[in-house]
């Protein structure tokens, strides 16, 4: 405003507009036209100082924040009119040089929406560096929430409700009205998050995610408002935290983070090793992988991967726009499966496996996985049969697929594994070199030298649809079966 001599009139001071946007205008009504949080600028063409309150009060109504009025040439002054006006309705008044373009302001505008911009992305990739660095480091729970109430100039509150810990830093404001906040974000089993403002503070309340479905939650206040760069640094805090849900000595590990942060990003054939650590289970426990169906718009992204994880009780969830694939604890299979049919879900899910041999686990789902695609409702690797599977004779089915597919297997376990996965994804993929290749993560010319491999040990013509079939079938009854 001081730099282009811009002279504020009336009692209401500009400096304190945010204006959204610098809008042009000699209408009479120029209201229909605009949204709201708009400076506009006329040079009083047609301007009537009679109508002067009339025209103020429409564009009070539609939520302009200040009006630019140009001198000369129609006018020499500003109309006292306008002035009273803009006193009686609140409206911020400045009176433009005739020397200052109006393409001035408009540029001198955006350059500040620029630099303003371009300050909350500093800010937020500078949080982002300060927070991971707290999440490699030691202690990182505490120091997490350290550093969050610190970027905020604020106060952070983190709770475990399941082992009944807290982490809090800055001057923590915890009245009932916080604390039921709280409670009900630790007891939601979907992304949660509530706001509550103050004279003195901001809150905002927000469900975390951890190894148990529910149970976890974060209060973060500031004392302005939360602008983007804020919310941003709230949401990489709030990941973080989600993967260091675990023992404290578990999670001072860098290992155990890049653990969790690997099952988050990357495909599921990496990850074959320290999945109990994260999740804070025994190191001898058993593993199950679930693949399934989920057509949702891509921009859904973290909401989608934020239910599945509430629904499916792990943190390790990946999501492609079409099918999703995560690494559950070998709980009680029944109930996973019920909630997976109550959510609309088809789905495959592997038998269990130790945390170290996931591979097989990722052909085991996606055979259920055709499974529940015939039948309707998750399948389980290893149950009863579904769709065309029951109407076969099963031990006479199970002779002739253990026959069919015994050269694939008289290979060592872990080059049977692999082969007979190729092999299925192969057949699924209607003999697709490329389609196979991005689901198993390899390279094309990586699908062809095992399809040779294969068809060489079957001493079968697999460009023979008969033989496709049977293999087909081959394939799923011995997935259905052992």
């Amino acid at each position: 405003m001081a730099r282009l001599a811009l002279r504020p009139l009336g009692a209401d001071d500009p400096s304190e507009c945010w204006v959204r946007w610098v809008h042009v205008s000699e209408l009479p009504d120029p209201s229909p036209f605009l949204r709201g949080g708009e400076l506009l600028l006329l040079a009083g063409t047609g301007f009537r100082p009679e109508e002067s309150r009339a025209y103020v009060r429409r564009l009070a109504e539609t939520g302009v924040v200040a009006i630019g009025f140009g001198v000369t040439p129609v006018f020499d002054a500003v109309p006292p009119e306008l002035v009273a006006a803009c006193e009686e309705f609140g409206m911020a008044l400045l009176e433009v040089p005739a020397q200052v373009p109006f393409a001035s302001i408009v540029e001198l505008h955006h350059a500040e929406l620029v630099r303003a911009e371009t300050h909350h992305l500093k800010r937020l990739s500078d949080g982002q560096a300060v927070l991971i660095r707290a999440a490699a480091g030691p202690g990182p729970l505490r120091a997490v929430v350290e550093r969050l109430a610190e970027l905020l100039d604020g106060w952070a509150l983190v709770l475990d409700s399941n082992r009944d810990r807290t982490w809090s830093s800055g001057p923590v404001r915890q009245d009932a009205e916080v604390t039921a906040m709280l409670e009900r974000a630790c007891a939601s089993r979907s992304p949660m998050s509530a706001a509550l403002a103050t004279a003195e503070e901001n809150i905002e309340v927000q469900r975390l995610l951890g190894p148990a479905p529910s149970g976890y939650a974060m209060a973060v206040a500031r004392r302005g408002p939360f602008t983007v760069a804020d919310r941003g640094i709230v949401g990489v805090a709030a990941s973080a935290l989600s993967l260091l849900f675990t023992a404290p000595s578990a999670a001072s590990s860098p290992e155990a983070l890049g653990a969790a942060a690997v099952a988050g990003l990357l495909r599921l054939p990496t990850l074959t090793r320290d999945l109990a650590t994260p999740l804070d289970r025994a190191r001898d426990g058993r593993w199950r992988v679930v693949r399934g169906l989920l057509d949702e718009p891509p921009g859904a992204r973290e909401t989608i991967i934020q239910r599945l994880s509430a629904l499916l009780g792990t943190p390790f969830v990946t999501w492609d726009g079409g099918s999703f694939v995560a690494i559950v604890p070998d709980d009680p299979v029944d109930e996973l499966r019920r909630l997976l049919d109550e959510a609309g879900l088809l789905a495959g899910i592997s038998r269990p496996h130790p945390a170290a041999d996931l591979d097989p686990a990722w052909g085991e789902a996606g055979f259920a996985l055709d499974g529940a695609r015939v039948g309707g409702r998750a399948v389980v690797a290893g149950t009863d049969p579904h769709g065309v599977m029951a109407l076969l004779d099963s031990p006479q089915a199970s002779r002739y697929a253990d026959r069919l597919l015994a050269p694939l297997y008289a290979v060592p376990p872990k080059d049977s594994a692999l082969l007979a996965g190729t092999l299925r994804s192969w057949l699924a993929h209607h003999g697709s070199w490329d389609r196979t290749a991005a689901d198993l993560g390899v390279h094309r010319n990586t699908v062809r030298h095992r399809i040779r491999q294969i068809t060489r040990l079957l001493d079968r013509d697999l460009n023979d649809p008969d033989v496709r079939m049977e293999l087909w079938f081959a394939l799923r009854w011995r997935s259905q079966i052992r």
